[in-house]
């Protein structure tokens, strides 16, 4: 019998630096990505960059995270959304993205924009579910946004709602 590691869900310190920008390599490059010193200015510094970082560990190891951005105009933008392949499948993505959901709605802030790759598309089913709707694809992107002014339960957070 296989023994299912539990992963610690936190706020990002500064002690998941390291453990942090390698999950984001290791998933880049899962995907074919490599590292772009622009877009991915914010491991220098993650705190510095994000109004809200959570990290998911196991042990040392940091296995999981999501982002939020200080919203501009009342809409944040969803980032590092990561979760190691031996993870998911475990309800953790829903977990993460729940919390960064839950989080906002209790900023105050009207909407969620974020954007993904085309090919990844567990992460299309999982930000779908969650209530977000598909604005445009440009080339290989997604780009995704969840209005936040009506209901903000998610789905597997509420039985009741049938969906």
């Amino acid at each position: 019998m296989e023994i299912v590691q539990i992963p610690d869900f936190r706020r990002f310190s500064n002690e998941d630096h390291d453990g942090f920008a390698d999950l984001v390599n290791a998933v880049h490059a899962e995907f074919g990505y490599s590292f772009d010193p622009d877009l991915d200015a914010d491991l220098a510094d993650p705190l510095a960059f994000y109004r809200h970082l959570w990290v998911a560990r196991v042990g040392l190891a940091v296995v999981g995270s999501v982002a939020l951005t200080a919203a501009v105009n009342g809409v944040t933008t969803l980032k590092r959304m990561y979760l190691r392949p031996e993870f998911r499948g475990q309800g953790w993505g829903r977990h993460m993205l729940d919390t960064a959901i839950e989080t906002a709605a209790r900023e105050g802030w009207k909407r969620i924009i974020l954007d993904t790759g085309a090919h990844q598309h567990a992460a299309h089913r999982l930000y779908e579910f969650a209530g977000f709707e598909l604005d445009r694809k440009d080339g290989t992107s997604m780009y995704y946004s969840k209005d936040l002014r009506g209901d903000t339960v998610s789905c597997w957070m509420d039985t009741t709602r049938g969906c």
